[in-house]
């Protein structure tokens, strides 16, 4: 397998019909860093490659992605991650819509002392590098996001498109954090689907478009009457299969996500207004002032009137 470093010398010897980007002249600004959405219809980017990673994650439409000489077709919560110098190619749909979050950034950004020159390697920050620091043959073409994970790599990419926007104070350090944490789940993702069996993520991917649905009703519907019967006939899904979909989307239980859901809701009601308790209570969806109270304390180890008084306290 070679290296970013190797690759960076044999980038020279590659054929004439594949265009070399650099950050340089791409990026375009004060930090080694961008954030983008990217909307071009029809058309498609030939071969190329560049000394910058490049993330695409898909908001809308679709596109197919080659690299090494294998065509991945991508859709709605679908993500790559390309390092610097593997080659790959963007095909686009003509006259069909599309939306994409982009991100591309210098090693350097999220490792201060690397320096692919002479293999200095920063320890700790290095390994979010590493794991996708690869060669065309081995890099992961595409990532289906579902369920959660979609929702939470989404939201992180919007508020990085903000953070870069409004350019306040400390927003180098907000963006490199999101990026850690874009990373993080990323390779936990790549993980748990290499563990999966073909069939399963063949089965998994089926119901992915119908579980994001699911979640997202949940999260604009969750201060209601939310009855696990009701959302499957919703979503015309039987009881059963529904909760075994939900913990393999989501890693817990539908009323398990429900409960942290409106407890969230609550612990930033409690912090931005002058609400009381009970009206907190009853505006997140819970009927019953000392269940909340005491699903809160189990979630946060202090009672929401506590949690309510230190805030204000600060």
């Amino acid at each position: 397998m070679s290296n970013p470093e190797q690759r960076q010398e044999q980038h020279q010897e590659m054929p004439e019909d594949v265009v070399f980007y650099r950050a340089e002249s791409e990026i375009g600004t004060p930090l080694p860093f961008k954030v983008y959405r990217w909307n071009r219809a029809g058309g498609s980017i030939r071969d190329h490659t560049h000394d910058y990673f490049q993330i695409w994650y898909v908001v809308k439409g679709e596109f197919m992605h080659t690299i090494n000489q294998h065509t991945y077709r991508m859709v709605k919560g679908n993500i790559f991650v390309i390092p610097p110098y593997a080659v790959h190619r963007v095909s686009l749909v003509p006259g069909q819509e599309i939306d994409i979050i982009g991100c591309e950034f210098l090693p350097h950004f999220i490792d201060e002392q690397y320096h692919p020159h002479n293999g200095s390697r920063g320890g700790f920050d290095y390994s979010y590098l590493e794991q996708f620091m690869l060669d065309e043959e081995h890099v992961t073409p595409k990532v289906a996001l579902s369920g959660e994970t979609d929702l939470e790599v989404s939201r992180i990419l919007h508020d990085m498109l903000e953070e870069l926007q409004h350019g306040k104070r400390y927003y180098e350090l907000v963006l490199k954090a999101d990026l850690l944490k874009l990373m993080s789940i990323l390779v936990r993702e790549m993980a748990r689907q290499s563990g999966q069996s073909n069939d399963e993520d063949e089965r998994l991917e089926k119901f992915r478009e119908l579980m994001t649905g699911a979640i997202n009703y949940i999260h604009e519907h969750y201060n209601e009457e939310l009855r696990l019967e009701m959302l499957c006939r919703k979503f015309n899904i039987s009881k059963s299969y529904f909760c075994v979909l939900f913990k393999r989307f989501t890693g817990k239980t539908y009323n398990d996500y429900l409960v942290d859901l409106r407890v969230h809701k609550a612990a930033a009601m409690l912090l931005d207004t002058d609400m009381s308790v009970t009206d907190i209570c009853f505006q997140v969806g819970f009927n019953d002032v000392p269940y909340f109270s005491r699903v809160f304390k189990r979630q946060t180890g202090v009672t929401p009137t506590h949690f309510k008084k230190n805030a204000l306290s600060i």
